[in-house]
Parts: C-alpha cells; sequence; structure tokens
C-alpha cells in the first residue's frame, strides 16, 4: 500500500477566440482525470457555440437578429445576461454590453483568431448604443430595443471560469485554466504550494515584468490595447470602447492585469480599468475591491511603466 502524489496535468486547444489551458492536479487514476477535462471542454465549446458574436448561428447573434422583439432565451443565456447587467450597474456603464456597434465601427468586426478571419459574421456597425437600462429581462424571455445589438465578450470569459468552478471538485486539489486574458485559480499546485503567475511585458511577451502569488479561490484577468487592435482607414485602433464618447478609449495604460475574487470581476474591471487610465484607474480598483492590480503605461523606453498596488505582486528586478 502507497500513498499517491499528486500529479499535475495539462491541455490547451484553440477556443473562446484565443489559446485555451487547463491545469489540473491531482492523485486521481489519470483514466479519471481525462474523463474531467473531456467534460471541462464539452463545456467550453458549447459555450463558445452559443454565446460567440463571431458565429451567425449563435444563441447571442439571432438574438441579435431579432432586436426589438421579445425572445425566448435558454436559461444558461439569462443567466449570462443578469451577470452582464449587474456587472455594468455596478461599473455605472463604464462596462456595457450595448457598445458593439460602436467596437465594430472602429474596426474590430472579424475574428482574430488565425485561419478564421474571413469568415462570415453579422454586421451590426451601423446601428446604435442603447444603456443597460433598456435591457429587458423576464422570466424565459429577453430584448433589447431595436436597432441595438449586444456583445458579451467583455464578461464571457470570465463568467464562464468561474461556473466551471463547480465542476472543479472531488477528485481535484488544484487547478488553472487560462482562456486568453483570463485566469481561473484554485486549490495549490503538485507540490502543495500556491499557485503564481507571471506576467507579460507589454513590450515583449518572452519576459515577464511581475509575478502575482494568489491566494484562492480567485480570478485575474489582464486586458490591453496592445492585441486586439488594428488600423481602419488609416486610423489605429483598439477593442475597448469608452462609452462616453463610443470610441476606442484614449489612455496611457497598454495592459491592465486584475486579482479580484471572481474571474468575471477580473475580467470586466481589468477592462474598465484601461479606459479610465492609470490615474483613475488605481482608486476605482480600490474602490471595487480588487486585491491587487497592475498596469503597465506607456513609456519613453523600452521598458512599461508600472502602477500597482497590493502585497500579492513582486515585480521582477
Amino acid at each position: 500500500m502507497y500513498l499517491r502524489t499528486p500529479m499535475q496535468y495539462y491541455q490547451e486547444a484553440i477556443a473562446l477566440g484565443s489559446k485555451t489551458g487547463i491545469s489540473l492536479v491531482s492523485k486521481a487514476p489519470k483514466i479519471q482525470v481525462e474523463s474531467l477535462f473531456r467534460s471541462l471542454w464539452g463545456k467550453i465549446f458549447i459555450f463558445e457555440r452559443q454565446f460567440s458574436r463571431f458565429l451567425p448561428g449563435s444563441e447571442l447573434s439571432i438574438f441579435n437578429n431579432n432586436a426589438g422583439t421579445k425572445q425566448t432565451i435558454t436559461p444558461s443565456f439569462k443567466a449570462l445576461l443578469k451577470a452582464a447587467r449587474e456587472m455594468a450597474v455596478e461599473t455605472d456603464g463604464l462596462y456595457n454590453p450595448f457598445i458593439l456597434p460602436a467596437l465594430q465601427l472602429s474596426g474590430y468586426v472579424r475574428s482574430r483568431v488565425p485561419g478564421r478571419e474571413l469568415d462570415a459574421v453579422n454586421d451590426y456597425s451601423k446601428r446604435s448604443i442603447s444603456t443597460i437600462d433598456k435591457l429587458e429581462i423576464g422570466k424565459d424571455w429577453a430584448k433589447i430595443p431595436y436597432g441595438t445589438a449586444i456583445d458579451l465578450g467583455g464578461c464571457g470569459k470570465g463568467y464562464l471560469a468561474d461556473q466551471l468552478r463547480g465542476v472543479l471538485t472531488g477528485i481535484i486539489s488544484g487547478y488553472w485554466l487560462s482562456f486568453g486574458g483570463d485566469i481561473l485559480v484554485g486549490g495549490r499546485d503538485e507540490h502543495g504550494d500556491k499557485w503564481n503567475i507571471g506576467i507579460q511585458s507589454a513590450f515583449d511577451q518572452t519576459r515577464e515584468v511581475a509575478r502575482l502569488f494568489i491566494d484562492n479561490p480567485s480570478g485575474v484577468a489582464t486586458s490591453g490595447i496592445t492585441v486586439h487592435q488594428g488600423k481602419k482607414n488609416g486610423k489605429s485602433w483598439h477593442h475597448l470602447i469608452d462609452p462616453k464618447t463610443a470610441k476606442p478609449a484614449r489612455t496611457d495604460i497598454l495592459l491592465s492585469t486584475v486579482y479580484a475574487n471572481t474571474t468575471l470581476r477580473a475580467d470586466v474591471l481589468a477592462g474598465c480599468a484601461v479606459i479610465l487610465g492609470s490615474k483613475k484607474g488605481l482608486p476605482f480598483l480600490e474602490k471595487q475591491g480588487v486585491k491587487s492590480a497592475l498596469f503597465q503605461c506607456r513609456s519613453a523606453s523600452q521598458e512599461p511603466k508600472l502602477v500597482y498596488y497590493g502585497n500579492d505582486i513582486i515585480i521582477n528586478n
């Protein structure tokens, strides 16, 4: 008779518009862990097919196509819409899922996943922007105003990560799930230590500027203007729209990393901080009860200017 030591298992795939990775720590037989991997991937791909704005047949796309009418929705869509509305209210409209027309008008219409750039998508760039109070949610239905459209990408990954937390029980003693810029963390690593996450430089992804040590369960999200960006008619754009101007935010923050109690809140608040800029962003996050945050800001050198708070962040020398 002997005691099994925890093993760390890892799988990755392209999902939710980026590289998605799942790491599980368990003493259970490998066959049981692999079964859990299959269950997690299944839920991830179902979520993508249901809520991606880049898939014309998704429930979200069909919902947008029928804006102005009361539509029957699935329980999972209702839950996601309610979560988005709550975050919009909490941030006083700084996060607004109705921003999709402005996002597309700026230039972010098609998927950025290699090989999917020419896929057919619905273009709502000529529609108008509404406010969150115009989102109506009933028992089994929802409605948005005619001539509007919503995008749940600003909270969807974080929401999904938090939902998957409930599956990661029983045989699992530690885990992290990375959905592009969003990471759900729980338990301990295979050595029984806290998880720690390297924060990449905004100027050089092969380098780390800091490490974040996680006291879980928690969520970490990084948002910024360096990945989803491009040019349209000679003008630069990025995907973080300031709801006050309906244009890409003018900000000194290149990347914002937020450590919060849930991945949903980390996801939304990281984007809000970028829109606000570093001067207003830190007070905003502290008011929201964020554990730690790190901003990588523009500078004249090849090193980003770092602005941060929280005892969980260790800056690299």
